[in-house]
């Protein structure tokens, strides 16, 4: 799967030159820098590549029904599938080639701990959660170039706002860390690196089971919690474990 997804958007002919979105009038409006918008462009590629996977593992494709449900795409034999397959789509950028970088991989308080808070079906109907990471150099543009209105016969005007997009699949708990990831949101926090290690999942977890205990666990405000970080659960649980 890993390797006909990624083939696939290798394959796409200029998949990652989206300058702008179209009406039926031809009419063509620059993309912007909002990082929303430009999350949803990649997750619209990205879903070609995971259709074209479906189709040769004869698989159903179910899309997230609402905007905040996990994941974007479900893998399925059909809806009572008990081994569904999940992929979540992550964007984030990089100022500059060697800067490091990271994502939030959802939350730890909904259907981690619940089960079915927030996601298309139960959490235990998934045997596999999978990430499709893209990271891209941000480009500044010119106020008055994102704020025109073009046609079909002049795109290569249109400002583009990324450049230099890099990808990778990988599954969740291989490149999650042990922080939360962003302020005072309960979202999970990925390693930060570069490239190399998110492909080559470089996370702090031993194993699944481990990453799924961890984060289960780990206290919603910092008076509540028992650990703060991988090598003080592992304490943790070595001291449990001999009383």
């Amino acid at each position: 799967m890993k390797e006909h997804i990624l083939s696939h958007l290798a394959n796409i002919e200029n998949g990652y030159s989206v300058c702008g979105i179209i009406d039926r009038r031809r009419r063509v409006y620059p993309l912007g820098t909002d990082t929303k918008v430009l999350s949803t462009i990649f997750e619209i590629i990205v879903r070609q590549s995971v259709a074209d996977y479906a189709r040769q593992a004869q698989l159903l494709l179910i899309d997230s029904e609402k905007q905040n449900y996990y994941p974007d795409f479900t893998l399925a034999i059909n809806h009572e599938d008990s081994n569904k397959i999940a992929i979540d789509v992550k964007t984030t950028y990089k100022n500059n080639a060697r800067d490091l970088f990271g994502f939030t991989l959802g939350s730890y308080t909904s259907f981690l701990r619940s089960g079915s808070k927030n996601i298309m079906f139960p959490f235990n109907q998934y045997k596999e959660h999978w990430i499709v990471g893209f990271v891209y150099r941000r480009i500044s543009i010119d106020t008055d170039a994102a704020s025109r209105r073009y046609t079909t016969a002049n795109l290569a005007e249109i400002p583009t706002p990324f450049a230099d997009v890099e990808v990778f699949m990988q599954e969740k708990w291989k490149i999650a860390g042990d922080r939360p990831g962003s302020g005072n949101t309960a979202n999970i926090g990925s390693i930060r690196g570069n490239l190399a290690d998110f492909q080559q999942g470089n996370g702090v977890f031993n194993d699944e089971a481990e990453f799924l205990a961890y984060w289960r666990s780990y206290g919603t405000i910092a008076a509540e919690r028992k650990y703060r970080n991988i090598g003080e659960f592992r304490a943790l649980q070595e001291s449990e474990s001999n009383t």
